[in-house]
């Protein structure tokens, strides 16, 4: 008598009577066949049909045959097991609208289930194993339409971190996004020794350009440049527009010698290109100045080496333009 009270109220009670009770669909299936030798009342709902009916199938027959080797599978395994296998897979379920052929058959639906499998022992010796299915179909559908907007809002965030990088009308970094690297390269320098060079480049007599052809055109040299810079200068360079018709460049790892050659390929370059109105110039084209320092050489921290460029760039232009000056030590 002690014995019983000190049971679990589980173990009195009848397992049809939950068995029954159950909101999900359950099925006990022959491990062997996947035949169906028992089903609730919520299963005959599920599928529309009644006892009599899917009793005369197999659990394999209502999974789509793509997944029908990962339900065989997940049947093997709760077989052996004395715990519940989750196993997600498709099955194909009627509706109960005719399908208007002359069969009479009714339409059917693919929904999504989330099965757990346990082995089940019976009193006789045998066992079979319970089959509980969850419909997750709206679930899942919620799921991947929230994955949907989750990768198009990465890929937005990324565009707009592009955008608030990039300057609009020339496509090159912008004067943030220079400022930034800048300040990186001048740490990473520092840190290990080494040299960078900034270029530093102004459209001559931009602001005459302008007065004379419009800002269109004006916008139009502007975005040429920007593909000039592009072209000259190597992948390890970070080409900016700094504001305006200034222009930067930031060239990592490389001493004032090396500037000076890319700076000299700049200038060439533009004075090189024909551009619309360029002949109505003072110079009788479109031209660029350009001013170039060096880490550590011109300066001990970024916004020195800065200073050193934009002070090099205004001798360029006060020696008569379309020139490149190296920042001299004083």
């Amino acid at each position: 008598m002690a014995a019983e009270e000190s049971s679990r109220p589980s173990e009195q009670a009848a397992y049809q009577d939950l068995f029954e009770k159950m909101l999900d669909p359950v099925f006990l299936v022959d491990g062997d066949e996947s035949q169906i030798v028992d089903l609730n009342v919520s299963a005959e709902r599920f599928f529309g049909l009644s006892r009599d009916e899917l009793l005369k199938t197999t659990i394999l027959s209502w999974c789509v045959e793509s997944d029908r080797e990962q339900l065989s599978r997940a049947l093997r395994i709760a077989r052996r097991r004395y715990y519940p296998h989750v196993q997600e897979l498709k099955a194909t379920i009627p509706t109960g609208s005719p399908t208007g052929s002359k069969d009479g058959g009714v339409e059917s639906k693919i929904v999504e289930l989330e099965l757990s499998l346990c082995g089940l022992p019976l009193k006789d010796g045998t066992q079979l194993i319970q089959v509980i299915a969850k419909d997750v179909t709206e679930a899942r559908a919620i799921s991947r339409k929230n994955q949907e907007y989750l990768i198009a809002l990465q890929e937005l965030n990324k565009k707009l971190e592009t955008l608030s990088m990039t300057d609009e009308m020339t496509g090159l970094a912008n004067f943030r996004n220079f400022r930034e690297e800048l300040q990186k390269e001048n740490i990473r320098a520092s840190r290990y020794i080494s040299e960078y060079s900034i270029v530093f480049c102004d459209v001559d007599h931009f602001k005459v350009y302008n007065d004379k052809n419009g800002h269109p055109a004006g916008d139009q040299v502007l975005r040429k440049l920007g593909e000039i810079l592009r072209f000259c200068c190597r992948t390890t360079d970070l080409p900016a527009r700094y504001g305006g018709e200034e222009f930067v460049v930031l060239c990592p790892e490389t001493p004032s010698e090396g500037a000076m050659i890319l700076a000299n390929r700049i200038r060439e370059a533009v004075e090189k290109t024909e551009f619309e109105f360029g002949a109505g110039q003072p110079l009788g084209r479109v031209t660029v100045s350009v001013g170039v320092s060096s880490f550590p050489a011109h300066g001990a921290n970024d916004e020195a080496v800065l200073q050193a460029a934009d002070q090099a760039l205004y001798k360029s232009k006060k020696s008569g333009r379309n020139q490149v000056t190296l920042h001299e030590i004083e």
